[in-house]
């Protein structure tokens, strides 16, 4: 969408190009009179990806970005959505064709397209360049609840590379904020509760309290109404304690039930890592070594550096099975 297609799309909502106008001229108190501000439009029009400047600024500012748009924007910037089921060039290059005026000029457009980048970053594994691109989504997120709890577990990921074994301080406001969501938003608050149970159990996995890991994913929603996405990573976290606490046969069951759930909302990655669990748990027999030749070809289909490193870990740590 460029500046033509934004003004365009404006004229088609409110009915004309005059509409537009009057009601921009009113909330500007009709410092310029409607003609003026009409002669504004028409030139903001042929900016194309050029800067909209002052008058783009006013017209953001008034009427916000149309929300198919919107929506376009925050798909690619929450990691639950299946952006991440895109081959990292292809998705990369999604980024970029999107990050121009006047998505970008918009403080909704700054926020999720800044949010892609870290997502494409982490993938990436280049948490540098992760927290280089966080920055300027923190900075716009305080109007957006979803925006501060994606923007809290992107800090707590690239936190977590320092001290593995600690809950990282970024989580602390992400309960309230989810339980602060509205009704509208159950999907988002299933998949971002999950998501931040995953963090915190990673951390406790990592300095040996297993038993409360597997309780705070036992604890988390997993019913018919419960996106996949969210039943998923919940599976995978009961499968990994089960694991741990040497319960091979229920870690399976929930292993695979992961895989099944990732692959009833499309979620490929997703679908990857519970492979990798079920290659863990089943080790060097038949099933194991079927998922993982099935999560590798998943990797290699969307060039994930880091899943593809997760395989070579899982193929090097494969042993007999028990």
């Amino acid at each position: 969408m460029d500046w033509a297609g934004y003004v365009d799309g404006l004229i088609a909502e409110h009915g004309s190009l005059a509409a537009v106008c009057e009601r921009l001229g009113a909330i500007r108190g009709y410092r310029e009179d409607v003609e003026s501000v009409g002669r504004a439009l028409r030139r903001l029009r042929a900016r194309a990806g050029l800067s909209g400047g002052a008058w783009g600024e006013r017209l953001l500012r008034t009427f916000g970005l149309p929300r198919p748009v919107e929506a376009r924007l925050r798909f690619m910037g929450q990691y639950h959505s299946r952006f991440v089921d895109l081959p990292l060039p292809l998705a990369t290059d999604l980024v970029q064709l999107w990050d121009r005026p006047p998505t970008s000029e918009s403080r909704i457009g700054r926020l999720w397209l800044s949010l892609a980048r870290v997502t494409l970053a982490l993938r990436a594994d280049d948490a540098a360049e992760a927290s280089t691109q966080l920055a300027p989504a923190a900075a716009v997120a305080a109007d957006d609840p979803v925006g501060q709890i994606e923007v809290a577990l992107c800090a707590a990921m690239i936190e977590s590379g320092g001290r593995p074994d600690v809950v990282p301080a970024a989580l602390e406001p992400v309960p309230g904020l989810i339980a602060g969501l509205g009704a509208g938003q159950s999907v988002d608050a299933d998949c971002l509760r999950a998501r931040y149970v995953g963090q915190v159990a990673h951390a406790l996995n990592r300095a040996g309290d297993v038993a409360r890991a597997l309780a705070l994913h036992l604890e988390l929603p997993d019913g018919p109404a419960t996106h996949p996405f969210a039943r998923s990573r919940r599976a995978n976290g009961v499968a990994y304690g089960h694991f741990r606490r040497g319960e091979r046969a229920a870690a399976l069951a929930s292993a695979r039930l992961a895989a099944t759930f990732a692959g009833d909302s499309g979620h490929v990655r997703l679908r990857a890592m519970a492979l990798l669990m079920v290659a863990r748990i089943a080790g060097d027999s038949a099933e194991g070594n079927e998922a993982r030749g099935r999560a590798r070809a998943i990797a290699n289909a969307l060039a994930d550096p880091i899943l593809l490193a997760r395989c070579d870990a899982a193929d090097r740590d494969a042993g007999p099975s028990p």
